[in-house]
């Protein structure tokens, strides 16, 4: 009596390479925030994402490649909603929108993207990694690829509305709301607050008056001395 051929089990179905490429990405984005850019290897990337090294290298090819798909995945959205704000305030102002409706243009997107991950501070991670970065040489040609069209149509919009500014002097103030934005994303609440004495909804209410109490502050920046 012969037995029954023994039957090969089925591999388990492949993870979609969608899936890993984003586990991989949301990874590094954690890594890079906790322990900067030049600390992080490709082989440290692909441990803490359960990986091997050949996925990643597969997906993205090297360790600056894989930087600017994290970074592209949240900046290019983030400059999209800015120029489709500061579009639509340019139209319902008649094609001259004042300060303070340009300098929310530009400073709402970024923190609603920080809002609408509160579970995983997501965003938050990505602007802080961003706020540790800026300063590398490397930075310097996506910074130009992708924020010189956001730049042009800010410091555009700001220069008729601040005429009695130079316009060396809103490039510079321009930049320096930029940073402000970065800053205050960084900036847990309970570091202004205290935290000892912050609760969830004292932190939800900071987050709420950031908003206006930044975008008053900047305007005031591009007022007359």
């Amino acid at each position: 009596m012969h037995a029954a051929p023994r039957l090969k089990k089925k591999p388990p179905p492949a993870e979609p390479g969608g899936t890993t490429r984003a586990r991989i990405l949301d990874t590094a984005e954690a890594l890079f925030a906790r322990e900067g850019p030049a600390a992080v290897t490709l082989r440290a990337i692909a441990a803490a994402a359960a990986v091997n090294v050949a996925a990643v290298n597969y997906h993205f090819g090297s360790k600056d490649k894989l930087f600017e798909e994290m970074f592209l995945r949240h900046v290019v959205p983030l400059n999209e909603a800015r120029l489709r704000r500061l579009a639509a305030c340019t139209e319902a102002a008649g094609g001259r929108p004042d300060l303070t409706a340009i300098i929310t243009a530009y400073v709402m997107p970024a923190l609603d993207l920080a809002r609408v991950t509160s579970a995983g501070a997501r965003a938050i991670v990505v602007q802080y990694s961003l706020g540790r970065v800026l300063a590398m040489p490397a930075v310097d040609r996506l910074l130009v690829r992708y924020y010189d069209n956001v730049r042009k149509a800010f410091v555009a919009a700001l220069g008729r509305a601040a005429p009695h500014l130079a316009e060396h002097e809103i490039v510079r103030r321009y930049y320096w709301m930029g940073g402000s934005v970065l800053v205050s994303l960084a900036v847990p609440p309970g570091m202004v607050e205290g935290s000892e004495r912050l609760t969830s909804l004292d932190a939800r209410r900071a987050r709420d008056a950031l908003a206006g109490e930044l975008v008053t502050f900047l305007v005031q920046g591009f007022g007359p001395a």
